[in-house]
């Protein structure tokens, strides 16, 4: 290799050998390096659009599409990619099976609770495995209780097609005539009557797929006396459910009580983990599809999650009951409650004082027979939402939790009022009648001198027509007396008319 050298013009002189030579392998390495580089970008990005393939299978065959959900659809594809849940509520909480699905266990649990009620709850009680026995309730996956008429419907009228069945409470007065224990007005509205003792009010149909991730719905108690000596309960049942016991204390069901008991399934034990329920308070319940959860919300806040893969129809029920006959929810019932502990103890503590805070009502302190007397029940009124109005639970107003449309494909009828009116061309006519006629015509005919023609009959001869007539001889001699046919006045005219003629012929 030649060495160039150069005199710059200061005399130093400048050699043209580089500064430094890179090793002979570095140009190599880097080229490999990038190449490498290539192919590892590569790869990753084949990852990622693998990844992303996966995911988009994923989402169109295992999950909801919430905007083009069609459940004729739905039922026709193959359950390749469906989730299985269990559809069946075993026990008081849902989850661990088995507790009241051994006869034994069960004879033990009744030999000790049965004792400690009253006459009243346990006719109750017998009633209840009596019905069910009769009518096991109807457990099946979500969904397919209803048939495609009722679908067809529901989706034609929307949250119009729902309402409350009405009372067949076997409560009679001594005349045999019915006392209602529930009034059901607009549907939705329900109120419990003083005749009641024990009821409860269902849904004509269960909850829908409203094509979201959940359905929500809202009660709200809209009449209860602070001193009260009945309770309610708000919740989720199966169908048919005894219609003289409130929710949540027979099998398949869900209640919130208004002493702020928390109802799974079970008569003889509740859980105090609720809020207890006063007038103007709203309660919700929520029902999400994917993982069959049920929510519970309380003046809008929600409480908690309840329960999980349980995938069955499920109905709305709402029922009341009379107190003063129950020992459960007297005082004296109240210190054996395994929930009202900490009232037991403070009792104790006081060594029954009688200064110590009194639970409940006075009224509530003595059991009632029921047979031996008739108390009255305050009357309770609860009204449901089920998405006609706001609810008061924001997180269901924004992912629009209700049950559907308020009129559905139908519609709101047309309106006759309004604004609207003055656009239809028909309905203005009906205001042009009667047709405005001139002053001049309403008037009275004046007294006017009328001409008569020639050969037209007057005043007169109408007279004279009326009042003659002709009589003649019979052949027995009597007179009959017949009206005279009008005299024709055409054979007159006719001569006149030839007399004019001859007259203008002759001159």
């Amino acid at each position: 290799m030649q060495k160039l050298s150069a005199y710059s013009p200061t005399g130093f002189q400048i050699s043209g050998d580089p500064l430094f030579d890179p090793p002979i392998g570095d140009h190599q390495d880097g080229e490999a390096i990038s190449l490498v580089f290539l192919i590892s970008l590569s790869v990753t990005f084949a990852v990622l659009m693998l990844m992303l393939i996966i995911v988009a299978v994923y989402v169109t065959f295992c999950s909801t599409d919430e905007s083009e959900y069609d459940e004729e659809v739905a039922s026709a594809l193959p359950n390749l990619f469906k989730k299985k849940r269990s559809g069946v509520l075993l026990d008081g909480s849902f989850l661990t099976p088995g507790q009241y699905d051994d006869e034994q266990a069960l004879l033990e649990q009744e030999a000790q609770e049965l004792p400690r009620m009253s006459t009243f709850e346990v006719e109750l009680y017998q009633r209840c495995r009596e019905f069910q026995k009769m009518c096991p309730p109807i457990v099946k996956e979500f969904g397919t209780y209803t048939n495609i008429n009722d679908k067809q419907f529901i989706k034609d009228r929307g949250i119009q097609s729902y309402y409350f069945l009405p009372s067949i409470n076997d409560n009679v007065d001594q005349y045999g005539n019915f006392l209602p224990s529930f009034i059901v007005q607009d549907k939705l509205d329900v109120t419990f009557t003083k005749f009641n003792r024990s009821s409860s009010a269902v849904m004509n149909y269960p909850l829908p797929h409203n094509k979201k991730d959940a359905v929500y719905f809202e009660v709200k108690v809209f009449k209860y006396p602070a001193k009260s000596n009945s309770i309610f309960s708000c919740g989720l049942v199966t169908c048919p459910y005894p219609y003289f016991r409130m929710p949540g204390m027979a099998q398949f069901s869900i209640a919130y009580e208004s002493t702020g008991k928390l109802r799974m399934n079970n008569p003889f034990y509740a859980n105090t983990l609720l809020p207890k329920l006063q007038e103007g308070d709203v309660i919700g319940f929520g029902y999400r599809y994917k993982t069959g959860t049920i929510l519970i919300t309380h003046n809008g806040k929600k409480l908690m999650d309840l329960t999980h893969n349980v995938g069955i129809d499920l109905f709305i029920g709402i029922g009341a009951m009379n107190a003063a006959y129950t020992r459960s929810y007297t005082r004296e019932g109240l210190m054996e409650d395994c929930d009202n502990v900490s009232l037991r103890e403070r009792i104790l503590a006081s060594d029954m004082d009688q200064k110590a805070p009194r639970a409940i009502h006075e009224q509530l302190e003595n059991v009632h027979d029921s047979h031996d007397e008739d108390l009255a029940s305050d009357e309770i009124e609860l009204q449901v939402n089920l998405g006609q109005l706001g609810f008061v639970y924001v997180e269901a107003n924004v992912k629009k939790y209700a049950f559907g449309s308020v009129y559905g494909e139908i519609g709101v009828p047309p309106a006759y009022n309004g604004d609207e009116i003055k656009k239809d061309v028909v309905l203005q006519k009906g205001e042009d009648l009667p047709p405005m006629y001139p002053t001049e015509e309403l008037a009275p005919l004046a007294e006017t001198t009328v001409t008569i023609r020639e050969g037209e009959p007057s005043s007169k001869d109408l007279e004279e027509y009326e009042n003659r007539s002709s009589t003649f001889d019979r052949e027995d001699g009597a007179e009959e007396v017949r009206p005279l046919k009008p005299r024709s006045n055409k054979k007159k005219n006719r001569k006149k008319n030839r007399k004019r003629g001859a007259k203008r012929g002759f001159k």
